[in-house]
């Protein structure tokens, strides 16, 4: 029997004591506001551009860069992705949390990007920023890259407070959601290795890349701060999955 990875279940765990500390010491609104002041502290432009990791075009493009010859995390990602989605979009209409600026009003919030008032629980930025890191992590990558994509992960979840959008319960809400989408992902993935043979792994990777395309010309993150990233992030998609696209049909 296979003995289970603690890394698994770290993250989900401290989630949920983040939560239930938020939750008890009813801090939830004090802790908002703290994070909410980094924007007028820092950079505008940095928290949109953190925050944007977190859009799903953006992931599936930095994802499809990433793991460009990895077809195995691109289909575990998929996989995830679905989970992911069922999890934010399936409890955002049953629980109808009222954003912070809809609850605090014009004047109390900083807010960067689009001013957004309704579907606050959970965070979808934070669950899909999990998703990405967690998928990676527990894929076998080096250790620099899931770190670095994990504290990319933590600092997108953070963002989303800073640009005025999400109460801090929310990203441990989304976090705790992100990472056990990635970890059925994985599990599903291991079981089923469609998505690793030759011809679904190249119409995976065509998936990816024409997200990427999508980034570059038709999607609008709300952030327009953080524009230089996205058209960043897309080109650097779109020539190396292109690249390694045009290799496997030439050998």
């Amino acid at each position: 029997m296979k003995r289970p990875d603690t890394r698994e279940w770290l993250i989900p765990l401290l989630c949920l004591l983040g939560f239930a500390a938020v939750a008890a010491t009813g801090s939830n609104e004090a802790l908002f506001r703290l994070l909410n002041r980094l924007g007028p502290l820092t950079s505008d432009t940095l928290w949109a551009s953190l925050t944007i990791l977190g859009d799903t075009l953006v992931a599936i493009a930095l994802a499809g860069l990433l793991a460009r010859h990895r077809p195995d995390i691109l289909w575990r990602l998929l996989l995830a992705a679905v989970f992911a989605t069922l999890w934010v979009h399936g409890i955002k209409p049953l629980a109808e949390i009222l954003r912070p600026l809809a609850v605090l009003g014009e004047g109390q919030v900083h807010v960067i990007g689009h001013a957004l008032r309704s579907g606050s629980f959970p965070s979808g930025h934070t669950a899909t920023a999990f998703t990405l890191a967690g998928v990676f992590l527990l894929s076998g990558t080096p250790r620099w890259q899931a770190a670095a994509l994990l504290l990319m992960a933590v600092l997108a979840g953070i963002s989303r407070a800073a640009v005025g959008a999400h109460w801090p319960l929310d990203l441990f809400a989304g976090a705790f959601g992100g990472w056990l989408a990635a970890v059925i992902g994985c599990r599903l993935a291991d079981r089923w290795d469609w998505g690793v043979r030759p011809g679904p792994a190249r119409g995976i990777r065509i998936f990816f890349l024409l997200c990427a395309v999508a980034l570059l010309s038709l999607h609008d993150t709300g952030y327009p701060q953080a524009q230089w990233l996205q058209w960043s992030i897309g080109t650097a998609a779109v020539v190396g999955l292109g690249t390694t696209l045009w290799r496997d049909r030439h050998h």
